[in-house]
């Protein structure tokens, strides 16, 4: 077999191998230490201030769908954007080649083995282990305030806000440092939920008797008319063949 034929025949089979063999290489390089630690920064609510402090909640106080994001490397960020671009682009081969859950996983996630050794850290700390994402991107736990306190190197007090009690994390928490590059935030420390910040407007209708100004009098006004009649370069300009997207 000459040399390209032999290239060939070695990408055929790469191409076909099970996503398996072409999984993502392990990034825990080290044992998972809570006492060597990296704090995360910024992730205490605005509203847990000292003003607002009712004091640490019980150690048995249950924290239940906690959830330990996991961010990809340099590496399959910079994949993935590449990716995103493909698929919208008409002429690309990965335009609308949409990945499947597992796929992604093997291409953007973190590898198994990295996830089968945060899975049994979380337990080893007193964690059940609820769901763990089909794209390996994170991880859900339940547990108790205590838990998640020496795991996380915080504390949860409650707090007295506008006549509501909420609970939340003291201090920002932190991760083992072998986890640091892997871990991007931990979700469900706090119940504080966004709210809108915009109020609402009430509209205000001012109807007169004499006249009531509707889509046909808006193209009068404004001189639309002409573009319901007339082609421009050979085409009514009449809204058909457009689309309007609704995320």
């Amino acid at each position: 077999m000459t040399k390209p034929k032999r290239c060939l025949a070695l990408w055929t089979i790469f191409a076909a191998a099970s996503p398996a063999l072409l999984a993502q290489p392990s990034r825990i390089a080290a044992r998972i230490d809570n006492d060597q630690s990296v704090v995360l920064v910024g992730r205490v609510h605005r509203q847990a201030t000292a003003k607002n402090d009712a004091g640490p909640v019980e150690n048995s106080f249950p924290l239940s769908a906690m959830t330990l994001t996991l961010k990809p490397s340099a590496a399959q960020l910079a994949d993935l954007n590449q990716l995103l671009l493909a698929q919208q682009d008409s002429a690309s081969p990965n335009y609308r080649q949409w990945l499947t859950p597992e796929q992604y996983a093997d291409r953007f996630g973190v590898s198994a083995g990295d996830l089968t050794r945060i899975t049994a850290w979380l337990e080893s700390q007193g964690f059940s282990v609820d769901y763990v994402a089909r794209g390996r991107n994170y991880v859900t736990f339940s547990g108790t305030a205590q838990q998640a306190g020496n795991s996380f190197h915080t504390q949860i007090h409650r707090y007295n806000v506008n006549g509501e009690t909420h609970y939340a994390n003291a201090t920002v928490p932190s991760v083992p440092a072998a986890l640091a590059g892997l871990v991007s935030g931990v979700r469900g420390l706090d119940n504080f939920r966004l709210k809108p910040r915009v109020k609402k407007v009430q509209p205000q209708v001012i109807l007169s008797r004499q006249t009531l100004v509707g889509p046909t009098d808006f193209a009068a006004i404004y001189d639309v008319k002409p573009l319901y009649t007339e082609a421009v370069n050979g085409t009514l300009i009449n809204g058909a063949g457009q689309k309007i997207a609704i995320v």
